[in-house]
């Protein structure tokens, strides 16, 4: 067991990666490397069951295929145990994408199923997102180790106030009192005159809370309220007028303004005394700022909560993000930030929100005319500074508008998912005036990465759309062309099975029953034909493999066969075939599919340019050998030569044209077995030329993979 650590991180979350082999381990790591991560390597069930006696870790990468105890049986031994029961695995394997796998995976506790070979960006986001979460956990841990302590000091206040109220005035009791007051270090125990509220008495914990001297509590005439926050002021002051008037003991939380200015809350309790002269306030002002900072933690972490949970369901509601965007964008204002902006890599103008429409106005006219270039990375600027400012003006137009939007703070954060960029959002505050904090920023960033998937979605959707319309497509042109040459072929056999049954001799002349056979046979070669495309295109889409078995021959001579096979169709044709061919020309090739992309490109040349000459081309380039077949037919517009090697694509109309549109793909799968590379050259109206140059000699029995992302389903 491998176990990578770093004693000097601690905020690091602790990912369990579990495979039999290193090298897998070894591959997860390079991926999810990070000064975030604990990184802890285990090449066995066993190694993971023992690791998580004593460590819980954030998520587990699980590989399903390992000896003696697989992915499923450690699973379930770890769903079984109270303390382990809760963490998340992702179980990472290269078995059968099978449905019933993933049901077996899910049945056993996966909560969710990733295929090797996996997407790096799209394993750490789920990673991510696990990390998160615990990371979360720990800091309510944390809030709930303060709320206990906030505990213990209220308790230890009540204390305070029962023995403050207990004492008495005889010198030994105000001893003990004097004694009690100060071992209290993280309150201030005070008494201030009833009409004039000047202090009479502090205890020496003020000046480590507060940071001013003792003395000053005494020197200066209104110490307590003119060092109470300005906001506070009131509340405190009517707190007194309470005690005055009603004689019963109150309690309020305010804020103190130290000696270095910054805020300090306290929790002042208040009840009337008696000294030598009369009636007198006494109070005792606990620090509460640690309870203050746990509680803004929690309302800070719900507002954002709430915030992500209503934006996840506006971008679950529909995959049409054109009625969406607009909604995100007033959730956003005012919740997040007084100004929200999308600028989207392929639309304009931008999208603003505003509860002004004439600033969303003076926005659009700067975007407009500015033209910002879009950011790489997040960016949070809590304070904009004149020199940001400067940054963006381009005339004094800019800067009056700019002016008028007085902008404070600002977040931009680039919409990027598996390198393709989105666009950017933006996040502006001016008139509330608030510092977006990095919990502000942690919550637009994960707000950007819903979004992110959102529009990833979208484009998912819109790719199976786009792929079933091919599909459909495709069978229809499928059925059509299967239909062609099946009609006459059963209109000959019925001919010829009427007149057999009508016993005429002279309709089964020898002549015309030769014809009408040799009519059938081009029909059934014809089909023939389309159900080697298909079925070549089946095994490319079932097992993304073309199998290649290459041999010792002539391609001249292949060549030559060829042509004299398609003499017929020449004639008929009317194309004349002339060539430039060396005497013989040896390559070590599968001859099969050498000759099935030779006929593929023969055909189109006979198709495109009937009733026109065909030259044939060969020729030895050094390690390579070429051959090209030129036609003098309609030939190809530029913008259509790349778009025909693509699977169901014709340069022109199947109106006019037959064909399924498979055969120039399949030339190029085989080219590309044969790691050679195919070319066109050719111009509207004036021929087209394919060239096709492979090495001479090929590894023999290859089995050439095929990607299975250009394969949408049939």
């Amino acid at each position: 067991m491998s176990i990578i650590t770093d004693t000097t991180k601690k905020e690091a979350i602790d990912i369990l990666l579990v495979d039999d082999r290193m090298e897998n381990l070894v591959a997860l790591e390079s991926v999810l490397e990070s000064e975030t991560y604990h990184l802890i390597k285990v090449t066995s069930g066993d190694q993971a069951l023992r690791y998580l006696l004593d460590h819980e870790p954030a998520c587990i990468l699980m590989d399903i295929q390992m000896p003696e105890l697989d992915g499923y049986a450690t699973t379930k031994l770890i769903r079984s145990n109270e303390r382990t029961r809760e963490i998340p695995i992702i179980f990472v394997t290269a078995i059968s994408q099978d449905k019933r796998n993933v049901h077996q995976g899910y049945q056993h506790g996966a909560v969710d199923y990733i295929y090797k070979p996996y997407d790096p960006y799209i394993l750490k986001a789920k990673v991510a997102v696990f990390a998160e979460l615990a990371r979360k956990n720990r800091r309510v841990l944390e809030v709930e180790k303060q709320l206990r302590i906030a505990e213990k000091r209220e308790r230890e206040q009540q204390i305070t106030l029962l023995e403050i109220k207990g004492l008495r005035r005889s010198q030994l009791e105000q001893k003990r009192y004097l004694d009690l007051v100060e071992g209290i270090n993280h309150g201030i125990v005070w008494s201030a005159d009833l009409e004039s509220l000047a202090i009479s008495f502090v205890s020496p914990s003020a000046e480590s809370i507060l940071g001013f001297p003792v003395e000053h509590w005494f020197t200066e005439n209104s110490f307590f309220i003119d060092r109470t926050h300005p906001d506070d002021r009131k509340k405190v002051l009517d707190a007194f007028r309470w005690l005055k008037t009603r004689g019963k003991d109150i309690d309020l939380d305010h804020r103190f303004i130290s000696a270095n200015g910054k805020e300090v809350w306290v929790h002042t309790g208040l009840r009337l005394g008696q000294n030598e002269t009369g009636l007198e306030v006494r109070g005792l002002s606990v620090d509460i700022g640690k309870i203050k900072e746990a509680e803004e933690v929690l309302i800070e972490n719900k507002k954002h909560s709430d915030f992500l949970s209503e934006a996840s369901v506006l971008l679950s509601k529909s995959l049409d993000l054109d009625k969406v965007v607009p909604q995100i964008a007033h959730h956003v204002v005012p919740k997040i930030s007084d100004w929200f902006c999308l600028c989207l890599a392929k639309t304009k103008p931008f999208l603003f929100a505003h509860s002004d429409p004439d600033k969303v106005r003076v926005m659009q006219e700067y975007i407009s005319e500015a033209k910002p270039d879009g950011v790489s990375k997040p960016m949070h600027i809590p304070l904009l500074t004149p020199e940001h400012i400067e940054a963006l003006v381009q005339d004094e137009r800019h800067r009056a508008n700019l002016q008028k939007l007085n902008l404070k703070s600002a977040m931009l954060i680039p919409l990027i998912s598996h390198d393709h960029v989105y666009g950017m959002m933006m996040f502006m505050n001016s008139e509330s005036g608030h510092r977006f904090t990095t919990s502000d920023f942690a919550t637009v960033l994960d707000l950007t990465r819903r979004f992110t998937m959102a529009f990833d979605n979208a484009n998912f959707y819109q790719q199976a759309q786009d792929a079933i319309k091919v599909r459909d497509e495709f069978l229809s042109v499928a059925s059509h062309e299967l239909k062609t040459p099946l009609t006459p072929l059963k209109l000959q056999i019925q001919i010829l099975l009427r007149s057999i049954g009508m016993n005429k001799p002279t309709d089964l002349r020898p002549e015309k029953v030769r014809k009408m056979l040799e009519g059938s046979d081009r029909q059934i070669k014809r089909i023939d034909h389309l159900v080697d495309e298909l079925l070549d295109i089946a095994r490319i889409n079932n097992s993304g493999r073309l199998q290649m078995k290459a041999e010792d021959f002539d391609l001249v001579e292949l060549i030559a066969e060829v042509l004299d096979r398609f003499s017929g169709q020449f004639e008929s044709s009317k194309c004349t075939v002339t060539t430039d061919l060396p005497e013989h020309l040896p390559v070590h090739w599968d001859r099969f599919r050498t000759e099935q992309v030779f006929i593929n490109l023969l055909t189109n040349a006979i198709k495109y340019g009937h009733g026109k000459p065909i030259h044939v081309s060969s020729n030895s380039l050094g390690a390579d050998v070429m051959f090209s077949i030129r036609d003098h037919g309609i030939g190809i517009a530029k913008e259509d030569q790349e778009r025909i090697f693509k699977r169901f694509e014709r340069a022109v109309s199947g109106k006019h044209f037959s064909g399924l549109g498979l055969g120039l793909y399949i030339v190029t799968q085989i080219v590309d077995a044969h790691h050679g590379g195919i070319q066109v050259f050719s111009e509207p109206d004036s021929g087209a030329t394919f060239t096709v140059t492979q090495p001479r000699q090929f590894l023999d029995k290859v089995e050439v993979r095929v990607q299975q992302s250009e394969l949408p389903p049939l």
